[in-house]
């Protein structure tokens, strides 16, 4: 029985009072048989399922219809899920505008077409799932209505991978992955309204449908497990969160290899399932590799091709070849290509000597599976020349070479086929057997004994077989040895307070560590130079000495000392007071033509100071000084004299502690213009010419004795000296001189021919002209004039009484040569 208070057909919101007015109580039961009569009628109404997509439109039919097409509809009322007010309402009456009454919230999304036989939802949204009924009025026929179920799918909004460690796979590649290992994958599809299905595909293979659904709380909602009776189901509300399935492969094969797996979530037959793929490197080894012989022997500098060939990897195998001799390897490079799991690889070689008993590789590997490869190898037999090494005895290959050590070599030799013979060179000269000079040559060795520094230099072996002759490395032969002076005993002249520079320099191996002792030694003592006063520098060292006193002057001794010892003969200097410069050598008259006179000389020692010279020119008939000249070099040029007379000319070397004994050039006969030759050369005249005038000429010889007497008892005490003034180029006696250096009042000079510098009879070379020894002597001062008197004479007052001696001197020297020359 059903209590009136308490409707059951109505909600909680539709309690009625039991103290309502009676009236309302009748009009209750007339809506409760109403409703009652119409849930019947409902039954009959004709039913339609829909399904739709969320986020596309959704199409309602109205199937509401009837025979007779003269009477058309004229009204269309939706309902939605029972409810008593329609939520769409359009009047199709005639006479009267198309009019829509559509509830404000479905306003943007609703439509119907003109003849309201589809109402459109655009877009469809989850919520519009439900129930819906179409009413259909006419004007004659009795109304109609139909249901039209309607379902939303919202499809899954995404779709994850995880690995076994529950970490996301990105970017659609599992890497890493080798054959044999076992793969455990997760797919969660979230979202989906109802839950959709989550499968694993590979192809068109079904790998797994265990999938679980879970609520927002984490309760399991559903289930589903593939080969199943009975698929659970419950129903599944607004908690819903996710859906996953869970993919386990025990052991992966060679069928996963660079393979697609598929992970799908589909909720509806509408729209195409959510998916994602992956990419599976699943990587394997070579199962075999193998090395293709060549099809003729290997012979040195043949080219020859070689294969290796490896199968079963995937992706296909990587191939190096590797060259292995003596426990060095060297990788060689080949050409390769990949044919599905057959990887061939092809390498030119070109055999060289050192190939000889090498073993060569061929490796196979999948560069994503490391430390795993697959190997095979041969050695290789070659023919070839020889191979040859040089190499220095054991017990010298760590230490450096001194003098008078036993040096040895050992010749090292390879070679197919074997050597003939063996030869020896030093610096590309070769070394024979010699036991008397140390040199013993013995097949592969070479001994040399008692080295000696000459004997540094580059050794080479060669050996010879039937194919070719093969030299060694070059091996440097270093001797090291005790310094030894690179310049012999020297003397320096140096003046008091003057300063000098010694240098020491050594020859030594090695040469870059040198130390240098420095031992002063006169009559007195034997000092060590202080160090600090000595300088070194790579290969020699200097000492700048200063002698102060007449005790500083003596000998000095440098001493060098390397990593071998000491230097058994020390450098010696010898260090000696300056004096006066020696005489000038090798005089020669260049020119003596058309009034014009020019010497030249080669300097003898300057005697450790700046030196210069003086030339004077005396007329030879009266013995008058003509003209002096000083020159830094003796080199001298006299012009203005007059062709056809004879002339004396002396050349003195002077520094600042006196001068040198004078060099004399006697009776120059100036040639006339007429008979002009050119440049003759000063030299001796032989005694025998004088013997020989003088048997020939007895009479003239006589005659010129008593002149020559004449003259000196004329002009013995007769002195003549330049004018005060004069210098070069000054005039004497009319006569107008010049000079190189100094142009004023020069004449000029008549054009001079160049001959023959040994002709002409007009230089005759004094009787007693002879070379200075090299040691200094002490000299005389310059010459200036000739005075046979004491003193009274003007040249004695410009040069004073040493001068007026050697004049003397010189006078009577020049009467003797005059007597001798005739």
């Amino acid at each position: 029985m059903v209590s009136l208070c308490t409707p059951p057909s109505l909600g909680p919101s539709s309690l009625w009072s039991c103290r309502q007015q009676p009236a309302i109580l009748v009009w209750l039961l007339i809506v409760v048989w109403t409703q009652v009569v119409a849930a019947r009628v409902v039954s009959k109404w004709p039913v339609q399922n829909v399904g739709g997509v969320a986020g596309t439109a959704a199409h309602l039919p109205c199937v509401a219809a009837h025979s007779r097409p003269a009477d058309p509809p004229i009204l269309v009322v939706w309902y939605k899920d029972g409810a008593r007010r329609p939520f769409y309402i359009l009047d199709l009456r005639e006479g009267e505008g198309r009019e829509e009454m559509v509830d404000p919230s479905l306003r943007d999304r609703l439509r119907s077409d003109p003849s309201g036989s589809r109402l459109t939802l655009d877009p469809a949204r989850g919520p519009d799932t439900g129930t819906y009924k179409c009413r259909v009025d006419f004007n004659d026929s009795p109304t109609l209505s139909a249901i039209v179920t309607l379902t939303i799918y919202v499809v899954p909004s995404r779709l994850v991978v995880l690995d076994a460690n529950s970490h996301p796979v990105h970017g659609g590649v599992l890497r890493s992955l080798m054959e044999g290992d076992t793969l455990t994958l997760y797919c969660i599809a979230s979202g989906g309204r109802p839950p959709p299905e989550v499968t694993w595909w590979k192809g068109t293979t079904l790998l797994s449908n265990r999938s679980v659904t879970v609520g927002q709380d984490g309760t399991l909602l559903a289930s589903h497990e593939e080969g199943d009776d009975v698929v659970l189901t419950v129903g599944v509300g607004v908690g819903v969160r996710y859906v996953r399935t869970v993919l386990t492969i025990p052991a992966l094969t060679r069928d996963f290899a660079h393979a697609n797996i598929t992970c799908r979530a589909s909720n509806n037959n509408i729209t195409e399932p959510l998916s994602t793929t992956l990419y599976l490197e699943v990587y394997t080894r070579p199962a075999s590799v193998v090395i293709n012989p060549p099809g003729e022997p290997l012979v040195e500098g043949r080219q020859t091709r070689l294969e290796c060939v490896a199968a079963g990897a995937y992706p296909s195998a990587v191939i190096t070849w590797e060259k292995t001799m003596a426990g060095r390897s060297n990788l060689l490079k080949a050409t390769s290509l990949r044919l599905g799991e057959v990887t061939s690889s092809w390498l030119t070689l070109v055999p060289e000597a050192g190939d000889h008993g090498a073993t060569l590789t061929c490796r196979a590997h999948n560069p994503n599976i490391p430390g795993q490869a697959a190997t095979t190898s041969t050695v290789l037999q070659i023919t070839f020349a020889p191979r040859v090494t040089l190499r220095l005895g054991y017990n010298l290959q760590t230490r450096p070479v001194t003098e008078g050590e036993d040096v040895f070599f050992e010749c090292e030799v390879a070679s197919n086929p074997p050597p003939l013979s063996i030869n020896w060179f030093k610096d590309s000269v070769e070394v024979v057997h010699d036991r008397r000079s140390g040199v013993l040559v013995s097949g592969n060795n070479l001994v040399l004994q008692m080295v000696r520094r000459t004997s540094a230099g580059n050794y080479t072996c060669a050996a010879t077989n039937t194919l070719a002759t093969t030299a060694s490395n070059i091996m440097v032969l270093d001797i090291k040895y005790l310094p030894v002076c690179v310049d012999g005993p020297q003397t320096v002249t140096v003046a008091e307070g003057q300063d000098v520079r010694l240098t020491c320099r050594v020859d030594a191996k090695p040469d870059d560590d040198l130390r240098f002792t420095w031992y002063f030694n006169n009559t007195l003592d034997t000092v060590e130079v202080e160090r600090h006063r000595v300088q070194v520098r790579p290969g020699h060292s200097f000492l700048d000495y200063t002698p102060r006193s007449s005790r500083d002057y003596g000998s000095l001794a440098c001493w060098a000392t390397n990593t071998v010892g000491t230097q058994a003969d020390p450098c010696q200097f010898t260090v000696i007071e300056a004096g006066p410069p020696e005489h000038v050598e090798d005089c020669e008259l260049v020119n003596h033509t058309g009034g014009r006179l020019e010497v030249r000389c080669s300097p003898g020692s300057d005697g450790g100071l700046p030196q210069w010279f003086v030339g004077k020119v005396y007329d030879a008939a009266t013995h008058s000084l003509l003209v002096t000249i000083k020159e830094t070099v003796p080199r001298f040029q006299v012009g203005g004299l007059t062709p056809g007379r004879d002339y004396f000319i002396t050349i003195t070397a002077v520094n600042i502690k006196g001068t040198s004994e004078p060099q004399e050039i006697d009776a120059v006969r100036l040639k006339v213009a007429e008979k002009r030759m050119g440049e003759v050369t000063s030299r001796r005249v032989s005694p025998l010419v004088g013997v020989f005038l003088g048997l020939v000429g007895g009479f003239i010889g006589l005659l010129l004795l008593g002149v020559s007497l004449t003259l000196v008892r004329s002009y013995r005490c007769r002195c003549l000296r330049p004018e005060e003034g004069s210098g070069v180029g000054a005039v004497v006696g009319g006569v107008g001189l010049s000079s190189p250096t100094t142009k004023a009042g020069i004449a000029t000079p008549l054009q001079r021919q160049q001959g023959d510098v040994h002709a002409g009879p007009d230089v005759l070379i004094s009787a007693n002209y002879r070379a200075l020894p090299t040691t200094s002597t002490p000299r005389a001062r310059v010459v200036n004039s000739y005075c046979g008197s004491d003193g009274d004479g003007g040249g004695s007052h410009g040069e004073g009484s040493g001068d007026d001696t050697q004049a003397r001197s010189l006078s009577a020297l020049w009467t003797n040569r005059m007597s001798s020359s005739v």
